[in-house]
């Protein structure tokens, strides 16, 4: 069961929230057209990914994007009760239907966001128009994961005389040391961290596979996928993109030189935005075939 609050105001859009098994999610809505859920990654919020992907946009806005705060993160509550990958899936399953669309949907997530986005594709094939996977999660079947050694290509550690803290991992997170990748992480990426809830990311963490259709390969997703990897990520490695080449048969697989976990907005902007509009656009081409393909079945 779903019920809608009202939306108040929040710096470009508006927060909205509704309910969702008593947990009040948190959402913002840019644009008008045919929907795609955003779904952020570990530890974050909807503002990392807004910031990442609203430049594509500007040249592709015609259609209308649902960013959420997932329970635990930004401004979205975890229950007590909430610990398992399942669970989180139906809870995202049923944000979709009630906010999203009750049919056809793109979906679009980021790291762990990404984790999440597979697992709604290969439960509900029949509606994704569309998947973007941005150095998406996949741990093994065992729980581990492929990564990479830590590498840093360019280094200049005097950018970072003022870390806080919380901020001393970011030159071991950095393939390239830039100031304004700090000043990217810090306008953005800091904030949420600081928000989220880690002793519920401590629970999910102790169930992070899900079970079911969620956990296994699928029938696919014929509609334009996007895979995106960091070739020195060392959270969550680039080498199982591959596997996924199967159930995306419309997917561009790209792996990213220079670049690690933090590919976007941070590591390589410019070329992150080129794949993710080309993605769009061929999402539009493909939604244009599709409806002049229907109009030709329609009977006289």
């Amino acid at each position: 069961m779903s019920q809608h609050s009202d939306t108040v105001e929040s710096g470009a859009g508006e927060t909205s929230t509704v309910v969702i098994e008593g947990i009040p999610v948190a959402y913002e809505t840019r644009g008008e057209g045919p929907p795609i859920l955003m779904v952020h990654g570990w530890s974050a919020d909807r503002h990392y990914l807004i910031a990442d992907l609203e430049a594509a946009f500007a040249a592709h806005p015609d259609w209308r994007r649902v960013y959420l705060d997932l329970p635990g993160h930004g401004q979205t509550p975890a229950p007590s009760w909430l610990s398992t990958q399942d669970q989180m899936l139906s809870i995202v399953s049923q944000f979709v239907d009630s906010t999203v669309s009750t049919g056809p949907f793109a979906v679009v997530g980021n790291s762990y966001g990404g984790h999440l986005a597979l697992g709604l594709a290969r439960m509900m094939p029949e509606r994704i128009t569309g998947v973007a996977l941005l150095v998406p999660d996949l741990p093994l079947a065992d729980g581990t994961r492929s990564t990479e050694e830590p590498v840093v290509l360019i280094e200049d550690r005097s950018i970072f005389s003022d870390l806080a803290p919380d901020e001393a991992w970011i030159p071991e997170g950095l393939v390239v040391h830039d100031r304004r990748m700090l000043d990217e992480i810090r306008a953005f990426d800091m904030p949420a961290y600081r928000l989220a809830d880690y002793e519920f990311l401590d629970r999910l963490n102790a169930h992070y596979l899900p079970t079911g259709s969620a956990s296994k390969p699928g029938p696919g997703v014929t509609g334009p996928s996007l895979i995106l990897a960091g070739r020195q990520d060392s959270t969550v490695g680039f080498r199982e993109t591959w596997s996924l080449m199967p159930e995306f048969p419309r997917a561009t697989l790209a792996v990213i030189d220079l670049a690690g976990h933090h590919l976007g907005r941070i590591e390589r902007p410019a070329l992150f935005t080129a794949l993710f509009a080309d993605w769009l656009e061929r999402m539009s081409l493909h939604s244009s075939v599709t409806a002049t393909r229907s109009s030709r079945e329609l009977p006289a």
